[in-house]
């Protein structure tokens, strides 16, 4: 019997062809999408998952009150470690991490490469169970000068050479023996580096690290418990351990689930908020909606199809079939269906993952080699063919048999009201997605016109190290006088990323319970002219100036003046901790960390030629290529033994808003897919309702109808089912998008056009969809339909 239900399902299918194609086509597209948005989920939701003790390790945040609010961050003490080894008792392991400031130079032989690494203490590998290929984990970080690499940096040092304790130079200086060769990092973890060094070399190349106290936050502190149920006991003992040590300070320290870091890394007010997993609950959603849409579709054109089904049905009950039976068929007949799609539709995600990974920047594959995933494959194949195949296997088992056969059945009648439900549905949800789509869009497109306070064109960065370190001045000297660039400065760091804070600055009227944390950026020689930040009032630094030099004279953005209530602000002696200042200049604010929040207060002080990086700020009368090339020279001059990098300060500035772009290219690509899915179906409905009433408008015809006429009849039906869905959607749509406004600073209004567009180009979508088959129908010969009247 089962035998025979895929037979005759076969036949029905191949029968039926371009019935079948439009059903199997947008169940094909439904599944891919949901496949692609499943894969990019599961790449977030497996984050970290790589380590056999994943719920055992805690990374340390900080919660520190000022301003009103509390601020959380993963700054540490260098002291937090060993106390937290020494004062609870629940801590196995306790170590300090800190991401290489910059690209590390690495030299084997006369090759040199620059790459990214940690600082770690001795233990870091027994917290996190990378895989030793070459060395262990023991024993890995016990020398001062050892270092561990990956495997795909140890093939680019040493190609085929056995790597182990061979010597590498750091920054062509201080040798490294290679003490271990890790598998490479998965590209879905919070630490990324391609080698690992002994903490106390960080120290050794930064003398105030190691000197520094309990006021100083710069290093991540992993720590690992026995189990989670010793975590409550740990967070009351580190509650307030920053104040016993230091007192006076109430920052509070707290151990934070390692698993949970990558998906719920949003602190307000000292608590976990969310994160990561709202975009991942948003498309949860939408690989969920996009798959009952094509049900939906599914639906529809069976139940439509019911009247030419109605006979089938009538004879094989009049013959003895039971409804079972007749559920069963239909049902078989769908999941053949559903599977055909989801062979097409693994073809299709093949075929788009390397566009796809292009796309995100990032590199999700098919685990081919897991069975887990192949069974998830054919389970969602399954489920997809039950779940489309039900209704209509329910509805047409349900017909009359002695109805039909009598001609007295209409087919399609009872299914209307649910067809007409499942068209507003899935219209509804379009309207949603071009609505959110254009929201998006224009919310970034707010913040990137909104002012970024500097001239980020035409403004190059280059980080100072190697020789570098002594020939600034020379560099930009020599720069100057070629002509390739017109303004330099040396800045403490990238002036795309913020950094340093203090609390620690009091001015005149300043309230004993008023705390203001303060944004703290070093700067050289013509910043103002370099970064092309507008001075409001005052002068800039300058070497020539006693006062600059000596570090006594500070300048300010426009939000610490007003913070300070300061009426004339230059001349003005302020603190920082015991040392006193004098502001000699106000800058306009510029956007330091996100765009999306507001500019806190800012120092500014004079940091000479040291820092992080040159700011260079080209010549325009010049190609920009000519400018880059002069700059090359100079670098491989000055600096033989690094590879010279520079890097565009507009480029950077530009990823500041990569999260809102990635939201909005997967919200437009699998909105615009979801639209073409429904589409799909309602070109299905109208070629069926066209069908159906091909001898009504063939009379209609013959009586004088115009093709305006026939179209406007065919199309109305549909257009009015739109029209609810458009209606129903606009409420949801405003609910839901400012509540996803609301958590910018910056943001736009949801304006009435954004709603009126949506609900104007989904009408314009569907007109498109079914006026075809309508035109079609209106200029057929009516001769062809009466012949048999």
């Amino acid at each position: 019997m089962i035998k025979n239900y895929f037979k005759i399902a076969w036949r029905n299918i191949v029968k039926h062809k371009g019935f079948s194609l439009i059903n199997a086509g947008g169940l094909a597209l439904g599944m891919a999408s949901c496949l692609l948005l499943l894969l990019y989920v599961s790449y977030h939701l497996n984050y970290d998952k790589q380590f056999n003790n994943i719920d055992n390790i805690y990374l340390v945040e900080n919660n520190q009150p000022g301003d009103g609010k509390i601020y959380t961050f993963a700054a540490t003490p260098r002291l937090a470690a060993a106390t937290i080894k020494t004062e609870v008792p629940d801590a196995v392991r306790a170590v300090r991490t800190i991401n290489y400031t910059a690209e590390g130079l690495l030299t084997y032989k006369n090759n040199s490469f620059k790459k990214s690494g940690l600082f770690a203490d001795d233990g870091f590998f027994d917290i996190f169970s990378y895989h030793f290929i070459k060395g262990s984990a023991a024993n890995a970080l016990k020398s001062p000068n050892s270092i561990v690499i990956t495997q795909k940096l140890a093939r680019t040092l040493f190609g085929d050479e056995d790597p182990m304790n061979k010597v590498v130079k750091r920054n062509n200086q201080l040798p490294l023996k290679v003490t271990g060769v890790i598998d490479d990092v998965p590209v879905n973890a919070t630490f990324q580096f391609e080698f690992v060094l002994p903490w106390v070399m960080f120290e050794d190349s930064n003398p105030w690290a190691k000197d520094s106290g309990w006021g100083s936050n710069f290093a991540r502190t992993v720590v690992q418990l026995k189990d989670p149920s010793s975590l409550t006991r740990a967070n009351s003992i580190m509650k307030n351990m920053v104040e016993r040590h230091n007192d006076g300070n109430k920052n509070q320290l707290f151990l934070y689930p390692f698993s949970r870091l990558h998906l719920y890394s949003e602190f307000v007010e000292g608590k976990s908020v969310g994160g990561m997993i709202d975009q991942i609950k948003l498309f949860i959603t939408l690989a969920i909606c996009i798959l009952l849409v094509a049900c939906v579709n599914f639906m529809n054109l069976s139940t439509a199809r019911s009247e030419e089904r109605a006979k089938e049905v009538g004879i094989r009950k009049a013959i003895g079939s039971n409804r079972s039976s007749l559920v069963s068929q239909f049902i078989i007949e769908s999941v053949i269906l559903s599977m055909l799609s989801t062979a097409v539709a693994m073809g299709i995600v093949i075929v788009s993952l390397p566009y796809f990974n292009n796309l995100l920047g990032i590199q999700l594959a098919l685990p081919y080699t897991s069975w887990v995933t192949w069974v998830a494959i054919l389970g969602i194949g399954l489920l997809t063919g039950v779940l489309a195949g039900s209704y209509p296997a329910f509805y047409l088992s349900s017909f009359e048999p002695i109805k039909v056969l009598k001609g007295i059945f209409k087919g399609g009648t009872s299914a209307l009201p649910v067809r007409k439900v499942l068209v507003v549905v899935q219209f509804g949800f379009a309207v949603f997605l071009i609505t959110a789509t254009i929201c998006i869009y224009r919310q970034i497109k707010f913040v990137q016109e909104k002012s970024a306070g500097f001239d980020k064109n035409n403004l190059v960065e280059i980080p100072i190290e190697g020789d570098l370190q002594k020939n600034v001045e020379v560099l930009i000297n020599q720069l100057k006088s070629s002509g390739a660039v017109t303004n330099a400065s040396v800045f403490s760091q990238s002036i795309t990323e913020n950094g340093n804070n203090t609390w620690g600055v009091s001015w005149p009227g300043k309230r004993d319970d008023e705390t203001v944390l303060f944004d703290v950026f070093r700067a050289g020689n013509d910043f103002i002219k370099t970064a092309g930040v507008k001075l409001l009032d005052g002068r800039e630094f300058s070497s020539a100036n006693q006062a600059d030099t000596a570090g006594k004279t500070v300048l300010v953005n426009e939000s610490a003046a007003k913070v300070m209530k300061l009426k004339n602000p230059v001349g003005t002696l302020i603190k920082w901790g015991d040392t006193e200042l004098t502001i000699v200049g106000v800058y306009k604010d510029f956007v330091w960390g996100s765009p999306y929040e507001k500019t806190r207060p800012m120092l500014t002080q004079y940091g000479g030629n040291n820092g992080a990086t040159i700011d260079l700020r080209l010549n325009q009368t010049k190609s920009v290529s000519a400018n880059i090339e002069t700059i090359n020279k100079a670098l491989k001059s000055l600096n033989p033994a690094y590879p010279p990098t520079i890097k565009f300060v507009d480029s950077d500035f530009e990823k500041k808003f990569q999260n809102e772009k990635l939201l909005a290219t997967l919200s437009n690509l699998f909105g615009g897919l979801a639209i073409i899915i429904s589409c799909l179906g309602l070109f299905g409905l109208a070629a069926y309702a066209a069908e159906q009433r091909v001898k009504e408008i063939g009379v209609r015809k013959v009586l004088g109808a115009t093709v305006l006429n026939l179209t406007t009849l065919l199309s109305k039906d549909f257009l009015k089912l739109v029209g609810i869905a458009i209606l129903l959607a606009i409420p949801f749509s405003i609910w839901l998008l400012n509540k996803w406004l609301q958590k910018f600073e910056y943001r736009i209004d949801l304006s009435w056009w954004m709603l009126a567009l949506a609900g104007l180009l989904t009408v314009i979508i569907a007109i498109a969809t079914v006026s075809y088959q309508a035109i079609k129908a209106a200029l057929a010969n009516p001769v062809k339909s009466l012949r048999s009247e």
